[in-house]
């Protein structure tokens, strides 16, 4: 099923109907954003569609969309589509029910890595239908509905990336991203996944391995008992990423794994650095004076506050 005929005259700047596949933080985040952003008509209705009924009802519970539906064939019935979940379930959404979307259909996922999504949404959906990967970057370290924040998505930048020429395809990406009060930040598949292995998956890897490697030190060494006791908020600050889904992590990192491993070599050469002056004062100094000049270029609005 398809769901009824064209409606994109009708739709006009509008989203009409809106189908989530994935109920989770991300997709509960956007469906809380898309009600509460008082779009005046633009959203017809949010259905939220995940294979564990109680996921959807939560998302529902906390705001998030008007029904459930545990079908993902349900989200076909919507003018805009949104997927929200792991890259590589994303990608099989696309290959089985993406051939079947209905002329002037919207397919927008969220996924954090965009090269296999985009490869998916140019060969499976249809001319007639419009397909745009999309990134949201914002979110929370707390899996499920319970960590969605849809203030968090105001403002943040969130990447589309165009898969075929279709402007009008990019039109309606922009106007979802409007809807939800985020920031339109264009860019090729390419260009996202090269950035955000710096950017996003570099941090949750450094994260987890920050986590083992105390947690190692927590199990084994002799001062186990008071490094559990002085833990506070520097360390708690610098794994926060690492309370995120393993499953969903360990998707985005294999999905990015060229990219990721490239910022990993770059991180160890950094950490080498730092590894190697560590007998002398001056030279760390100059090192970590840098290191945070460079994060003032990228958080600039950190360093005004």
């Amino acid at each position: 099923m398809n769901g009824s005929g064209p409606r994109e005259e009708g739709i006009g700047s509008g989203l009409g109907r809106v189908s989530i596949v994935g109920a989770g933080q991300v997709g509960t985040m956007l469906g809380m954003a898309l009600r509460a952003a008082g779009t005046g008509g633009a959203v017809e209705g949010v259905t939220l569609i995940d294979r564990d009924p109680a996921i959807a009802e939560a998302s529902r519970a906390r705001g998030a969309g008007d029904r459930v539906s545990a079908s993902p064939e349900a989200a076909l019935e919507a003018d805009t589509i949104l997927l929200a979940m792991p890259v590589a379930e994303i990608v099989k959404w696309i290959d089985e029910f993406g051939p079947r979307a209905g002329a002037g259909r919207l397919v927008l996922d969220t996924g954090s890595a965009k090269v296999a999504v985009a490869q998916a949404l140019r060969r499976s959906i249809p001319a007639h239908a419009h397909g745009v990967g999309g990134h949201p970057m914002a979110g929370t370290e707390v899996p499920g509905p319970a960590g969605a924040r849809p203030d968090l998505v105001r403002g943040a930048p969130f990447v589309l990336s165009p898969v075929r020429d279709d402007p009008l395809g990019m039109a309606r990406a922009r106007a979802v991203v409007d809807a939800v009060g985020a920031r339109p930040v264009e860019m090729t598949a390419e260009e996202h996944d090269r950035t955000v292995a710096i950017a996003s998956h570099l941090p949750h890897a450094v994260a987890f391995a920050l986590a083992a490697a105390a947690g190692d030190a927590a199990r084994t060494d002799a001062d186990a008992l008071a490094l559990r006791e002085i833990v506070s908020t520097g360390f708690r600050s610098t794994t926060r990423l690492a309370g995120s889904d393993p499953r969903m992590v360990a998707g985005f990192l294999v999905a990015n794994s060229t990219h990721v491993r490239g910022a990993i070599a770059r991180f160890r050469v950094a950490l080498d650095d730092l590894y190697a002056s560590l007998e002398d004062e001056a030279a760390l100094a100059g090192l970590l004076a840098a290191a945070r000049s460079g994060r003032g270029s990228l958080a600039p609005w950190e360093e005004a506050s």
